[in-house]
């Protein structure tokens, strides 16, 4: 059986933040231990995915798309919680753009719906009301 490690403490220096819970919350689906990731990432530093599971250190954007891989995650949604760190860290980046960012995003899943309407309405964007949310709602629900 796989040991816990050493316990959590938090530090002053450590910033947590949505996607280091993320990576950590996920991280046991992958069957690999922190060492071997790290591994997988080219880093010669073993603990580094431990750093990111906490927060310690920050993940670097060309990581993303392999980590969504790795964790069997929609790479947008770990963009915006790349976002989401980034924001944590410097305090330039528009709290307001990454908010409408990640209301505006939508999944793979979804993507194809987003496409079904853009298609029906010639990217028309329009405007639609409560009934035809409610049907949409309605429809996909069942």
């Amino acid at each position: 059986m796989k040991s816990p490690g050493r316990p959590r403490k938090p530090v002053a220096h450590v910033t947590a933040s949505p996607l280091a819970a993320f990576i950590d919350a996920n991280w046991d689906k992958t069957g690999l231990t922190n060492e071997q990731g790290a591994a997988h990432f080219g880093f010669l530093a073993a603990n580094m995915i431990s750093h990111w599971r906490t927060g310690r250190s920050a993940v670097a954007l060309p990581h993303v798309p392999k980590l969504a891989a790795l964790l069997g995650a929609d790479e947008a949604v770990l963009f915006v919680l790349w976002l989401k760190q980034q924001r944590l860290r410097d305090k330039d980046v528009p709290a307001d753009l990454v908010e409408r960012l990640e209301q505006r995003m939508v999944t793979e899943n979804e993507a194809c719906l987003v496409s079904a309407v853009r298609n029906a309405t010639r990217n028309g964007d329009p405007a639609f009301d409560s009934k035809t949310i409610a049907m949409v709602a309605s429809a996909v629900s069942a």
